[in-house]
């Protein structure tokens, strides 16, 4: 599995203050809701809700980790090594 998580900041998630987590890359992260250490940023934790955007046939989820400071556009990197989690801007 790679070590890093790379993903450019949408607009929504610059201005809510979260950076999503596709669902293929769910293992990268700790279980949903168990919090670990994001060096740099602090606690964080893998979180979810349910949506319907693709319609009421097509529920699924959505993952994400809360992160305030984001811009739009900019492209953030998560590394992992170990149990150590470190963001890198």
């Amino acid at each position: 599995m790679p070590s890093t998580y790379t993903r450019r900041v949408s607009t929504e998630e610059a201005r809510e203050g979260y950076l999503m987590v596709e669902k293929a890359r769910l293992a990268f992260f700790p279980a949903e809701g168990k919090p670990f250490e994001l060096a740099g940023t602090g606690p964080a934790k893998v979180e979810s809700y349910a949506c319907e955007c693709r319609g009421p046939d097509k529920a699924h989820r959505h993952w994400f980790i809360r992160l305030a400071g984001l811009v739009r556009g900019a492209t953030v990197t998560i590394r992992r090594d170990g149990d150590r989690y470190t963001l890198e801007p």
